[in-house]
């Protein structure tokens, strides 16, 4: 008698874990960031600054690495230990530089992007506001971590709202 009643409750919660399911996949959409910010006209700015900014900084440490290699160069040459001291201090001040300008970039990025990312936002959560059966938006870019969504493409939908 147990067994029956085991088997019943067990066979009406997978019929209610599979109702669920495709509830849930109905209200839980996508969308692919990537294609939104490489749309938005805002995009193509930030990125010509960046790859400017970029230059600048390879520029840079450029003639930095030639300075350094000269230096070396003429330690080799003298092996004098004021000169051995000398290409140390540089050496460290090339390193220092390569993570300032590191650091600089990504502040920069995320000075230019984030307006982006809140323009987004802000449309998804218009999109949001007129279909209220969608529950959750999962990013579906490359790289983000979501394999497979089975609910609707909302990207043409923000898209619009975004008026790209």
């Amino acid at each position: 008698m147990i067994f029956y009643y085991l088997l019943f409750f067990i066979f009406f919660n997978i019929i209610g874990i599979q109702g669920y399911s495709k509830e849930c996949s109905q209200r839980i959409v996508c969308l692919n960031s990537t294609i939104l910010v490489e749309k938005m006209p805002e995009f193509s700015t930030a990125k010509k600054e960046l790859e400017k900014l970029t230059k600048s900084h390879e520029n840079t440490l450029e003639k930095l690495v030639k300075e350094f290699h000269n230096k070396s160069k003429r330690f080799q040459r003298n092996r004098n230990p004021v000169l051995k001291r000398e290409l140390e201090v540089f050496q460290a001040r090339v390193h220092a530089y390569q993570k300032k300008a590191a650091e600089d970039l990504a502040k920069r990025q995320e000075q230019l992007l984030n307006p982006l990312s809140k323009k987004i936002d802000n449309a998804i959560h218009k999109v949001m506001d007129r279909n209220k059966n969608i529950l959750r938006v999962d990013d579906c870019s490359p790289g983000k971590g979501v394999l497979v969504n089975k609910g609707i493409d909302i990207t043409e939908e923000v898209k619009k709202e975004l008026g790209i």
